[in-house]
């Protein structure tokens, strides 16, 4: 019987958009291009939601890919949060599935340093009965690990449970493993939710 829910959080509960973040900073676009490189679109930003680095080396990492680029990578770095916020239905979702009895969990790719920098942002999950996040397990989605985890650490059946995510190599991964994966696509919260109206 589907009891338990697992979210993915970055487009699904909360939006993750860098480029909004960049574009407050007014840099040229040689400048703009050469910092979005060295951070979003590095490898050494997925290493970081894999737990490779801590607050410190990670920052010194984006340095090393462009140093030339320092002030500008300091100065983005320190607003990371800036490009996380929550959707206006987050709450109204979370609400549906705990009044129809769900369990709600996270499985969620995330770095130390912007899970720290977006606390007030994610302060919802506190609502959440658990969660796995990737830093914290130095593996991440779609690797078969770190689903076993959550699956394993509150005893989840796969059978038994739903799992939102934007990407659909994420989903695939799950119902290989027996979850009912289903890819995010924006508005698919109003579907879900037209069942309270």
């Amino acid at each position: 019987m589907m009891n338990t829910v697992i979210f993915d959080l970055g487009k699904v509960l909360v939006e993750y958009d860098w480029k909004h973040l960049m574009d407050r900073f007014g840099f040229d676009e040689k400048t703009y291009q050469k910092v979005a490189e060295a951070i979003f679109l590095s490898d050494t930003w997925q290493q970081g939601d894999a737990g490779v680095y801590d607050e410190t080396t990670w920052l010194e990492a984006f340095i090393e890919n462009a140093p030339d680029c320092e002030a500008q990578i300091r100065q983005v770095y320190g607003h990371l949060s800036g490009c996380v916020w929550k959707y206006t239905y987050t709450d109204e979702l979370i609400a549906y599935y705990r009044s129809k009895g769900f369990r709600i969990y996270y499985l969620s790719n995330y770095s130390e340093y912007l899970r720290n920098a977006s606390k007030d942002v994610l302060s919802f999950l506190e609502q959440f009965d658990g969660g796995v996040f990737s830093y914290e397990e130095k593996c991440i989605k779609p690797e078969e690990k770190i689903y076993k985890i959550l699956l394993e650490r509150y005893d989840i059946k796969p059978e038994d449970a739903l799992f939102y995510d934007d990407r659909d190599e994420n989903t695939a991964k799950a119902r290989e493993l027996g979850i009912c994966g289903i890819t995010w696509v924006p508005g698919m919260e109003k579907t879900i939710l037209k069942e309270t109206t």
